[in-house]
């Protein structure tokens, strides 16, 4: 018998280690795998927003994807990412972290990178909670101990690594989670601290490029690229803070106050909503808020709040953009706001502290018991076009993939990979 945190503070209780967790799909009833077009280079896709790119393939919406081949895996929050016909994540092997190459034809081990060191705390468990991030061949990866590592894609080589922060660096209660940043050949980072929140390593060396001037203690938010009135900005967090950054610098653009009940913790990403403005949301009661950038005299930007909402209060899961309207969780809630004024377009079913993938017109939601649903992007109404298992129901906070038809899975427990293409 086991015990976990799901988002929620109420503990759920389960058996570790069931039959859905076995290797299962003999090979000899798998087809051939098709011709892998589609990268998945980082945290949340390619575009780092959760909006899938074009498949190639027609997908079949309302049957379970056919499962291709299933095995065991270790513990951690680490998503799923891609690079040519591997797929690639982190997990925990007793007291080593991972980077881990499997086959996406059968599941097979290709290589594998160890960093000794283990996180674990009582709320978000064992393992990694960053996910990798693959540019020009090369992968970078963040572990729970501050190392960050640029490994050979193909072959898992190591080329450099570096520590992020200090020796008596202060970590998050709840481990070090931000994934890497790659922008015009810069490594961002995130990872808190007094001495410089966000920190910028060249790509192809490792040494530090800058550090922010942008300080305090860190949270879970992953380093983003947002564009505010032409001009591309880093967009962070601290305990209480938001900030922007130039990303060539490091300088702070600008900085406000974000503040969020009981601990303060940014967890979910900010969505921008257009040219000038972009949504932050945040669960423990806090909600959601559109806010607007204008030019300043003296300094770079102003920020005003366009609209505050209560019914999308996103604490885990990410929300997505579609054609002007926002869909994402209110806690574990389905909900549809209209991004121009923020009002409520309909309530949907409980999905738990899912991910949320944006596939066309089709939103892809993988539920924290391992529960796959396919819901309709449509703003004048909730329609559900599918939902069921996909894994074992150990906890899932790790973000699926879409590549070429095949998706990607896994949880805390289990990995997996599934064809989802219409026949």
């Amino acid at each position: 018998m086991s015990m976990e945190w799901r988002g929620s503070m109420i503990p759920h209780f389960g058996i570790k280690g069931n039959e859905q967790s076995r290797d299962s799909q003999p090979e000899d009833k798998r087809s051939n795998l098709r011709s892998v077009t589609v990268d998945w280079p980082q945290f949340r896709g390619p575009t780092r927003d959760g909006n899938v790119p074009e498949q190639g393939i027609e997908l079949n919406w309302s049957a379970p994807p056919l499962l291709r081949w299933k095995i065991q895996a270790g513990e951690g929050h680490s998503s799923i990412i891609t690079f040519g016909q591997s797929l690639i994540t982190m997990e925990q092997d007793g007291q080593e972290e991972l980077v881990i190459a499997r086959s996406l034809d059968d599941g097979k081990t290709q290589w594998k990178y160890a960093v000794k060191t283990r996180w674990g705390d009582f709320m978000s468990g064992v393992g990694p909670r960053s996910t990798p991030t693959i540019q020009d061949g090369k992968l970078y990866a963040l572990f729970t101990d501050g190392s960050l590592v640029c490994l050979e894609a193909g072959s898992g080589k190591r080329l450099w690594n570096t520590k992020v922060v200090g020796e008596h660096h202060e970590f998050p209660e709840w481990g070090l989670s931000c994934s890497p940043l790659l922008w015009n050949n810069l490594v961002i980072v995130s990872p808190g601290g007094e001495k410089g929140a966000a920190r910028a390593y060249h790509a192809d060396s490792g040494e530090l490029a800058w550090s922010s001037d942008f300080h305090g203690e860190g949270v879970y938010l992953s380093p983003s690229i947002i564009t505010l009135l032409g001009q591309e900005q880093v967009i962070t967090a601290v305990s209480g803070k938001i900030a922007f950054l130039d990303p060539r610098t490091g300088q702070t653009s600008w900085a406000g106050p974000w503040k969020i009940f009981l601990n303060n913790a940014q967890i979910a990403q900010p969505l921008a909503l257009s040219s000038n403005s972009f949504l932050l949301s945040a669960g423990y009661g806090k909600g959601s808020e559109r806010w607007t950038a204008t030019p300043g005299s003296g300094e770079l930007y102003v920020i005003d709040t366009v609209w505050k909402s209560k019914n999308l209060k996103s604490k885990f899961s990410n929300p997505v953009l579609k054609d002007g309207f926002i869909y994402g969780f209110n806690e574990n809630s389905l909900t549809c706001l209209d991004a121009s004024d923020g009002k409520l377009k309909w309530r949907g079913s409980k999905y738990g502290y899912g991910r949320v993938l944006l596939v066309d017109d089709k939103l892809v939601i993988l539920g924290n018991t391992g529960v796959l649903s396919v819901v309709e992007a449509n703003p004048k109404k909730f329609v559900e076009i599918y939902s069921g298992q996909l894994l074992s129901n150990a906890r899932c906070w790790n973000g699926p993939a879409l590549v070429s038809g095949y998706l990607l899975a896994r949880n805390g427990d289990e990995i997996a990979c599934f064809d989802w293409a219409k026949r």
